[in-house]
């Protein structure tokens, strides 16, 4: 089981419009997406994470390709650097192996 992050660091200026428009964006997508806000973040602003559990790599492509878009052109043309985001991979690990 794969993890799939999307961390967004919001600047203050940019947030009461920018986050309305994630959650939007987010409900109509096909796939179960979570959505939490960072609560000890060291950066300034707010920090917020979008993830989504898929079984295999070809399902998070498929998921990149369903939101990195729409999220990318939107935080360029209306918060250019005030808005920030990265992704992350992170392969779930048993305990008992």
């Amino acid at each position: 089981m794969i993890l799939y992050n999307i961390s967004i660091i919001i600047d203050d200026s940019s947030h009461d419009d920018l986050f309305p428009w994630i959650k939007s964006h987010l409900k109509t997508l096909t796939v179960e997406t979570n959505l939490l806000k960072m609560l000890d973040s060291p950066h300034e602003g707010t920090t917020y994470c979008i993830q989504v559990r898929a079984a295999d790599p070809s399902a998070i492509e498929a998921y990149q390709a369903e939101i990195l878009p729409a999220l990318s052109e939107y935080i360029a043309a209306k918060h250019q650097e005030k808005a920030f985001l990265f992704d992350s991979k992170m392969e779930y690990l048993p305990l008992d192996q």
